[in-house]
């Protein structure tokens, strides 16, 4: 069990390791929505829908943090079954940071080689 609960918080841990990257990506991605260079809408709906889903996935992790709780105390089934449980939630939190990065990075890629 206490192997799970290292899992858990590696993972934790992975996923956290990456949340400066990811308010970075949201910074730059407003800046080239904001920006006079990219005005045509397809183009504002895109980099709008990038820096939504880097939001979603900040609130996600947010979410996870607050809601978990070291298993401590809880009978040997019960803390097993929470850990199981946790570590799906935070690899799926740890997943829609790394795909909300990967689209953050393909948008701006496109938008500032665009802004050039």
């Amino acid at each position: 069990m206490e192997v799970l609960q290292q899992e858990v918080l590696a993972l934790h841990d992975s996923a956290m390791a990456k949340m400066g990257v990811l308010y970075s990506r949201r910074k730059e991605l407003t800046y080239l929505k904001d920006s006079v260079v990219v005005q045509d809408s397809s183009a504002q709906k895109s980099l709008r829908g990038g820096i939504s889903d880097l939001v979603r996935a900040d609130e996600r992790m947010m979410q996870w943090m607050r809601a978990y709780r070291s298993p401590e105390g809880k009978a040997p089934q019960e803390a097993l079954d929470y850990l199981q449980q946790e570590k799906i939630k935070i690899e799926e939190v740890r997943q829609a940071i790394a795909q909300s990065l990967q689209a953050a990075d393909s948008l701006n890629s496109l938008y500032r080689t665009q802004s050039k």
